[in-house]
């Protein structure tokens, strides 16, 4: 899909499943070189396995990008054992283990933890990754935010709407601080996508049939078209873009206020 992807050299957080795991199949079958990151050792090295069994080379590491020493240290490592970085794409993520609550009852430790996981992790990922980039003559950083970043979270409270708003601020500034590096930073902004977690959970409840109902397009977003628009923003194809993000939700940030069913049932076919 786009060639010039071809022996570039990435770094992928959160890899061990659901977007993560998407990005580093899509990089794989693109013959982007692999430095795969999570905390969850024994799913990261299936997955490791996985791709180097279809022929990638995939270099695989348990860190938590929480922890500022051990990005810096696993970073060096990456550009060691890939021969530089070209490309960080931040989707480590989630809630961290907490429960959702009102802005008013979330204690401060939770906070602490989904801001970590989800803004600190990409700042101390993009720090860390800046200078091997720099060396390599430049790349592409996407951070994976989310629709909550513009709207709020239904499920995961204020810190995670908080933090995945942070994010996109990080995004426009690292895109001007990293600019005269040749370093292009840029977002993606999934809505609900069935990963297969989300799929399993959703098929025991009204959930899985709920959401098309909702959306424009009638449908949810896959893991793959997230790692589509991924791939878009790290290839030349996009190399005017930078500090911007791409919503990919099947619609659902239109706002309309009616369900589209109802929405088009007001509207006959051939009416304004």
């Amino acid at each position: 899909m786009y060639p010039d992807l071809e022996g570039r050299r990435a770094i992928v957080t959160g890899a061990a499943g659901g977007i993560g795991a998407g990005v580093a199949r899509a990089f794989a079958a693109q013959r982007i070189a692999l430095a795969l990151w999570d905390v969850q050792h024994e799913p990261l090295e299936a997955l490791a396995a996985e791709l180097r069994t279809a022929g990638a080379t995939v270099a695989s590491e348990v860190v938590d990008v929480a922890d500022s020493a051990a990005v810096a240290a696993a970073a060096a490592a990456a550009e060691r054992a890939l021969g530089g970085i070209d490309l960080l794409v931040n989707v480590a993520g989630g809630n961290a283990g907490t429960r959702p609550a009102l802005v008013q009852d979330i204690p401060g430790e939770d906070w602490d933890r989904v801001v970590g996981a989800n803004l600190s992790s990409a700042f101390h990922c993009i720090r860390a990754c800046s200078d091997p980039m720099r060396r390599a003559g430049g790349g592409a950083v996407v951070n994976v935010a989310s629709l909550a970043s513009i709207t709020m979270s239904l499920h995961f409270g204020a810190s995670y709407t908080a933090a995945k708003a942070g994010l996109l601020g990080l995004t426009r500034h690292a895109a001007m601080d990293l600019s005269r590096d040749g370093i292009r930073v840029n977002a993606v902004l999934p809505g609900p996508v069935i990963t297969e977690v989300m799929r399993l959970h959703a098929s025991k409840s009204t959930l899985i049939d709920s959401i098309p109902k909702q959306v424009p397009l009638g449908r949810w977003v896959e893991v793959d078209d997230v790692a589509n628009a991924i791939l878009f923003l790290c290839s030349r194809a996009s190399s005017a873009c930078t500090g911007t993000h791409l919503i990919v939700d099947c619609g659902l940030h239109i706002g309309c206020p009616s369900p589209p069913d109802v929405y088009f049932a007001q509207r006959p076919s051939g009416s304004a």
